[in-house]
């Protein structure tokens, strides 16, 4: 167990509060103190930028960086995504993961395997379900 204090990540806090959290609470909140500190680093040292120098770059000035709570979110969310995934027969996880996960298109999926189009999109659809009914039971 790691002893924070929470005033240096909520500025806001009026009294001194320490909390023992995990290590792995800790370096996530290191790493979100990291990343916004760098955010203000650059949006001081950058005040006038132009958006048109490198592709990718608004997102990185524009957007501040994600709290620590919303990165453990969305670990969170994206294990339950891949433990429900791993629920799915095999077809149906490879061609939703494929589809949704790796982007490919379906047209591009039925050529790999060399099947029919409206075999793929049916597989997908019944996966899309599968894992709409996976996913609501584990909540």
């Amino acid at each position: 167990m790691t002893t924070i204090k929470l005033n240096n990540y909520y500025p806001h806090l009026t009294e001194c509060v320490t909390l023992e959290v995990s290590e792995e609470i800790a370096v996530t909140l290191s790493i979100g103190g990291r990343m916004c500190d760098s955010y203000k680093r650059r949006k001081r040292d950058h005040d006038e930028c132009s958006l048109d120098g490198t592709p990718g770059f608004e997102a990185d000035v524009t957007y501040p960086p994600l709290t620590p709570e919303e990165i453990m979110e969305l670990a969170e969310g994206r294990t339950a995504l891949y433990a429900a995934l791993d629920r799915l027969p095999p077809v149906q996880a490879r061609r939703v993961y494929a589809r949704f996960i790796l982007g490919r298109s379906v047209t591009a999926i039925a050529k790999a395997e060399g099947v029919n189009k409206s075999q793929i999109t049916r597989s997908i659809d019944f996966g899309l379900k599968n894992l709409q009914k996976i996913l609501k039971f584990s909540r």
